[in-house]
């Protein structure tokens, strides 16, 4: 009996070390090239020497995750030249690729008057995509060749990041009557640049968090079933958001305020969050068949990226815009900005709108004058907000 029993035991362990070593093991994923999201928004061109930087920032802080056994998978390096090599094992489909991806590098510019100076400003907006997706079943190997043919992909789920920041606001100092730190030329190219760089590297010093695109990645399979969500619409039904954004201005700031709602919702839920489908970019004009695909530009040619419409389609809306001047005396001016936004369906305790406002007091002598560029104040308030509005609690 005890004989037995020692047998038992002994099988019963061998079974659990043996579960443990497979829970153990993680899925291996081969990290990509840099690539860049081709879309009317990214008014900065980032070029090969910006691309290079932001692609060893990038493989240098998942490198050092790795090392500190902080990602849910193995991570694996393919270069330029491995992936368009003979090595056709690479786009088997059940391999699972990451491709960093730069969403937005944008800048709304702006010119300030007054009858004292001119002030020039540039709000630089920076969004990275880590994006995880598995080759199509129906992938032809045989397509994929040195030559750049298109590698068609099946979105995973996306790690989206976002930042803003504006150059060139000036301070008033009233002791001396004088503006501080006024920018009396446009911000050139180069510092833009310079800045979304900068941005992209603060970004990458927070935690990246990978928990909601973990389970999919051990699927090696990835059913396009999965619990997704998406910003399917940003609406806006603001009049004076309508006329003062008409046309493309209106696309460009509905995608923007869509994926800084995106970055900040899937930080928040840890969801699968798809980039948004809204504004004048390529994923809206490619929805066939209930699926959307995006183009993204590798250094190894273009690559499409397949998505099923969203289990859970999200809808914001531009519901309110204001401003308003307030004389406080001693030719002391508040100028305020206020803008709502809202989103539905409403999830918990969430709030369906929220709202947020800037201040901006000056002293202005007897016989001066200043004009703010709304559309620049609006636009910041509103990416603002949208992050505001993804990250409450639910």
């Amino acid at each position: 009996m005890v004989r037995w029993l020692r047998i038992l035991m002994a099988v019963s362990l061998a079974m659990m070390l043996s579960m443990g070593s497979a829970l153990a093991a993680k899925p291996v994923v081969y990290l990509q090239p840099i690539c860049t999201y081709d879309n009317s928004i990214n008014n900065i061109h980032l070029d090969e020497a910006d691309r290079r930087q932001l692609d060893s920032m990038i493989k240098a802080k998942l490198h050092k995750m790795a090392s500190d056994d902080d990602l849910p998978y193995e991570l694996r390096e393919i270069t330029s030249v491995g992936h368009h090599s003979s090595d056709e094992h690479l786009v088997e489909e059940d391999k699972i690729f990451l491709y960093p991806t730069v969403m937005v590098s944008a800048s709304i510019d702006t010119a300030n008057n007054n009858t004292m100076d001119t002030a020039y400003t540039s709000t630089v907006i920076a969004g990275i995509s880590l994006v995880f997706c598995m080759p199509e079943e129906n992938l032809d190997i045989n397509r994929v060749g040195s030559e750049g043919n298109t590698v068609s992909l099946r979105l995973l789920g996306i790690v989206p990041m976002a930042e803003a920041e504006t150059i060139g606001i000036p301070t008033y100092d009233s002791q001396k009557n004088v503006w501080r730190n006024l920018r009396k030329e446009p911000i050139s190219h180069e510092e833009k640049e310079r800045k979304v760089v900068s941005m992209v590297r603060q970004m990458l010093k927070e935690d990246i968090s990978f928990s909601n695109i973990r389970s999919n990645l051990r699927d090696d399979k990835a059913k396009l079933g999965m619990e997704t969500y998406q910003v399917v619409n940003v609406g806006m039904t603001s009049q004076i958001a309508q006329d003062m954004f008409p046309g493309r201005e209106a696309e460009e700031l509905k995608f923007l305020v869509g994926y800084c709602y995106t970055a900040a919702y899937q930080k928040k839920t840890k969801r699968v969050v798809y980039p948004p489908a809204v504004g004048s970019n390529a994923l809206t004009d490619k929805m066939v068949d209930a699926a959307y695909k995006i183009s993204l530009d590798s250094i190894n040619g273009r690559v499409d990226v397949a998505m099923s419409n969203p289990k859970h389609p999200i809808k914001l809306n531009i519901s309110g815009m204001a401003s308003d001047t307030v004389e406080s005396g001693d030719d002391i001016y508040t100028f305020l900005h206020k803008v709502w936004l809202a989103k539905s369906p409403v999830e918990g305790e969430e709030k369906a709108e929220l709202s947020r406002l800037s201040e901006r007091t000056v002293k202005l002598p007897p016989g001066t004058s200043t004009d703010y560029d709304d559309k620049m104040i609006y636009s910041a308030l509103l990416m603002g907000l949208a992050q505001e509005l993804g990250s409450q609690k639910s």
